[in-house]
């Protein structure tokens, strides 16, 4: 019974800590960029289309959102599970 407990006790443990980190590709660099000029609720309420989301994120890059190259693709799909 007690070795079942730790078992059981150890894979809830497990199971929260990974599901803590667990996230889209693109949520953290949101999360970052798009928090120095905005509330996230904002970004989180808008309702966009994959076309809308792709004009706006290209706005905000050149308005200085630091998103690179190479994690542009990742923020979009992240965005575009917006609102769904």
């Amino acid at each position: 019974m007690k070795k079942t407990a730790v078992v059981f006790f150890s894979g809830i443990f497990l199971l929260a800590a990974t599901s803590a980190f667990a996230q889209p590709a693109g949520k953290a660099i949101v999360d970052k960029e798009c928090a120095r000029c905005h509330n996230l609720k904002k970004v989180e309420n808008a309702k966009k289309n994959a076309a809308e989301w792709e004009k706006t994120l290209d706005r905000m890059i050149k308005k200085g959102a630091a998103v690179k190259p190479a994690d542009r693709d990742a923020v979009l799909k992240y965005l575009q599970t917006l609102n769904k």
